[in-house]
């Protein structure tokens, strides 16, 4: 019986080629198994992205305040909607270029459909203490409260770096880049921008639209047209009187507004 070549090449090459086959079937059979574990991770981390952008952080069980929080979409929906503390919110996800690489989250628009409620950004590659500062609470928490629109209508809420914001804009409009990250600062921007011009028709639809609401009484057409007016969604479709209470006096507090539509 001839004795087996180990040195040979055709030894070499038919043993590493068995080995590789081996070690392909293994990792194959390995992802199938983990495959199922590893889209829950992926799910589950979604989840709490978008829980983030709605201000719900450090939870105990995400999933549960997940599917107690949204009302309409899931995960995989670009554009979500939830009730918060007893509010209506929408989120919207985002997605744009960093320095690096992509970047993306999800933010949340108030039900008056003009300020920001929340937002959380994440991203692939940006540079660690620069631009992978986004995706830290701190930088996110000052996007709550900003304003969306323009009185014309224009998507206006931006990232600038400090002092250098239009002259145009109040503060409440913008918030101040990242220190040393302004490529991956202006990604951020025009991620925004894009996103709330793009979706200008879902949010206007999503807290109502004003010129269909009518005050009821001609004391609020003439007094609390404009408060009725930007707060349709919140206020009209119930009850004027408090929401027109602070602006515009006491008509509306003792002769209410109705949702005519």
């Amino acid at each position: 019986m001839a004795k087996l070549n180990t040195n040979s090449n055709v030894y070499t090459i038919v043993y590493a080629s068995v080995l590789v086959i081996i070690v392909a079937f293994l990792l194959a059979f390995v992802a199938s198994a983990l495959k199922p574990t590893q889209d829950a991770n992926v799910a589950l981390d979604k989840k709490k992205q978008i829980l983030a952008s709605l201000n719900l952080r450090e939870l105990a069980n995400p999933e549960e305040t997940f599917s107690t929080v949204i009302t309409e979409g899931d995960e995989q929906s670009d554009i979500l909607k939830a009730v918060v503390d007893g509010q209506e919110k929408l989120v919207i996800k985002l997605k744009g270029a960093g320095l690096w690489g992509g970047i993306g989250g999800y933010i949340s628009v108030n039900k008056d459909g003009k300020t920001v409620f929340g937002s959380y950004f994440n991203h692939e590659s940006e540079t660690a203490g620069l631009g992978a500062r986004i995706a830290e609470q701190w930088f996110q928490d000052e996007f709550k409260g900003k304003v969306i629109y323009d009185a014309e209508g224009n998507a206006i809420l931006g990232v600038y770096k400090k002092g250098k914001a239009p002259a145009s804009l109040s503060e409440e409009s913008y918030v101040d880049a990242v220190t040393g990250a302004t490529l991956t600062s202006n990604g951020v921007n025009d991620m925004i921008h894009k996103c709330f011009t793009d979706n200008k028709p879902v949010i206007e639809a999503f807290s109502g639209d004003a010129s269909d609401c009518q005050p009821a009484k001609e004391c609020c057409k003439k007094d609390c047209s404009e408060c009725c007016k930007a707060d349709c969604g919140e206020c009209c479709k119930k009850d004027c009187g408090e929401c027109c209470k602070e602006d515009c006096g006491e008509c509306c507090d003792t002769i209410p507004c109705t949702n005519n539509k």
